[in-house]
């Protein structure tokens, strides 16, 4: 069972970088080879991809602290943990791999949940690469880096599907901390 985040953030706001993967399509000219004149329509792609995944994390974190408030009134540490919490998650932003693993070990004690992202045909370590390759392209295209970076039509639609994966990764990464280090029965 997936978490609230990902199934209301991060596949909803996923679903716009695939309408516009939809769109690309329905542009081609028909002709074979490369579609000169829709580089324009992958970036945005990218763009929205790296900001589902970044509201995701924020969420997913807010979600996973909720399942620890203690039955009854609020006492001792809870109002300021999640207090603290609602802050970091507030100031999160470039959500690379660095400050992934940084705000999952900072408020849940999750010391590296990159050792979960692993899947069919990608391991650890290129999960680590895509996703930090993905934050370079998105800086380049918000930042307006000239000349603009050439996002391929091929990369614009494999990326949906690559943040999938790694939601889906770090949904059972921080379920399985909160269910066996932390004792939190079914989470979510």
């Amino acid at each position: 069972m997936s978490s609230h985040a990902y199934t209301n953030y991060l596949e909803v706001l996923l679903a716009d970088a695939i309408e516009l993967n939809a769109a690309h399509t329905r542009l081609r000219t028909g002709q074979p080879g490369r579609q000169w004149g829709l580089g324009a329509v992958n970036r945005p792609v990218v763009v929205l991809c790296v900001s589902a995944w970044e509201a995701y994390l924020e969420e997913l974190i807010k979600e996973a602290i909720e399942t620890m408030r203690p039955s009854g009134p609020a006492l001792g540490i809870w109002p300021a943990l999640k207090a603290q919490t609602l802050s970091d998650a507030g100031r999160f932003n470039n959500p690379n791999v660095e400050n992934a693993m940084k705000l999952f070990a900072t408020i849940l004690g999750l010391t590296d949940v990159t050792l979960a992202w692993s899947w069919r045909n990608s391991n650890r370590d290129s999960a680590r690469g895509y996703l930090n390759e993905a934050l370079s392209h998105r800086h380049q295209i918000a930042h307006g880096v000239s000349p603009r970076p050439t996002i391929h039509n091929d990369y614009a639609r494999w990326l949906p599907a690559f943040f999938r994966n790694l939601g889906n990764c770090t949904d059972n990464a921080v379920r399985d901390h909160l269910v066996n280090s932390l004792g939190i029965l079914a989470p979510w």
